[in-house]
């Protein structure tokens, strides 16, 4: 798996956005996933003029880009994806779209919920845009978790109407009776949890 993002900070918060997985060579779309924010996950390089010039046509941004250390929510996102998690893998080849509730960067979620009640950029949720490249993907992981049905509500919510048609599945269209489970809590979980492995198998 490779990783890029922009990534940038302003007036002290630091920004991770429009972010994307590839696997193996092609820059073809097989996915999308929307969590709660960024995480661990680390600028490790420059894109090189390339991979520049593919970020661009997947997003229509030509700044900030950089490449990215891969976090275990990365990971564990690569095995929903490819089918590890019911016993059937198979190999990934293109790009998934990697989207968040909100993009301030922060691996502590507490810390980083304050830190998004106190910030008012333009850059912190989720845009139309964004919603439009969803809708335009037709294989989407929604793991936002109780999160997203709490102090995100209203962003998860606008997300899930937008989206449900993709994601009708495995997601019930009554948006309550959804667990959302993020990636961690689905690599907790899938091995005695029937709820976790009826989600996985019908993705």
């Amino acid at each position: 798996m490779k990783v890029f993002a922009r990534y940038f900070t302003e007036d002290g918060v630091n920004f991770r956005l429009n972010t994307v997985l590839q696997f193996g060579d092609s820059w073809d779309v097989i996915g999308a996933a929307v969590l709660i924010n960024p995480g661990s996950a680390r600028p490790v390089g420059d894109c090189d003029s390339a991979e520049l010039k593919n970020l661009e046509a997947l997003t229509g941004e030509s700044t900030y880009w950089k490449s990215f250390s891969a976090d275990p929510t990365m990971n564990q996102l690569e095995k929903i994806f490819n089918g590890w998690y019911v016993g059937k893998t198979h190999p990934l080849n293109g790009v998934v779209l990697l989207f968040n509730l909100f993009n301030l960067r922060d691996k502590n979620l507490q810390q980083a919920l304050a830190m998004q009640a106190e910030c008012n950029s333009g850059l912190l949720f989720s845009t139309d845009a964004d919603i439009c490249r969803m809708q335009n993907v037709d294989r989407i992981y929604l793991g936002w978790g109780s999160t997203g049905k709490k102090e995100l509500r209203e962003y998860a919510e606008k997300i899930f109407e937008a989206v449900k048609s993709k994601t009708a599945n495995y997601t019930d269209p009554d948006f309550n009776r959804n667990p959302f489970y993020h990636p961690g809590y689905i690599n907790r979980s899938y091995k005695r949890n029937p709820a976790t492995q009826k989600i996985l198998s019908s993705f």
